[in-house]
């Protein structure tokens, strides 16, 4: 049950929204998380309600206000969730294609017609937004850059 929580895409939104203000120091309110992750109060107090019945979270009132909190598993499970998501935000693609430049780049020929299609494909890498394929990129175009010109010179 608790795994089938966790599948959907809110779900792992609200409880980044939580992690994310107590690292920032401020009290997380369900009706702000709502807002911010643009789902209804309505289900956003139903997933906080299991949240609290798996102890991830707890909450208590202050005033009129329901305040929220990670517990000790809550916190551990919103962290491995925040690497998971930023795992999956990167550009699975560029990153693939840059590991295959640069075995081509290990096996070819060390002149210029056969370095510069690499060239040109590391021309397009560099719009991603990833990065570690820009770091990548970056580093196989100097070590390109440096090939060619050591056969310059």
């Amino acid at each position: 049950m608790l795994k089938k929580l966790f599948l959907h895409e809110k779900t792992v939104k609200i409880l980044l929204k939580i992690l994310e203000a107590e690292e920032n120091g401020k009290k997380a309110y369900p009706m702000l998380i709502a807002r911010e992750v643009e789902s209804p109060y309505s289900y956003v107090s139903k997933i906080l309600n299991e949240f609290e019945r798996f102890a991830i979270v707890e909450s208590e009132f202050e005033g009129r206000t329901k305040v929220l909190r990670l517990t000790k598993d809550g916190r551990r499970i919103a962290e491995i969730l925040r690497a998971l998501v930023n795992s999956l935000d990167c550009d699975l693609i560029s990153r693939w294609k840059i590991e295959k430049l640069k075995e081509i780049f290990e096996s070819s020929p060390k002149d210029f017609r056969s370095l510069a299609g690499i060239l040109a494909e590391i021309e397009r890498l560099k719009n991603s937004k990833d990065e570690n394929v820009l770091k990548e990129v970056r580093e196989l175009e100097n070590n390109i850059r440096r090939v060619l010109n050591e056969g310059v010179g």
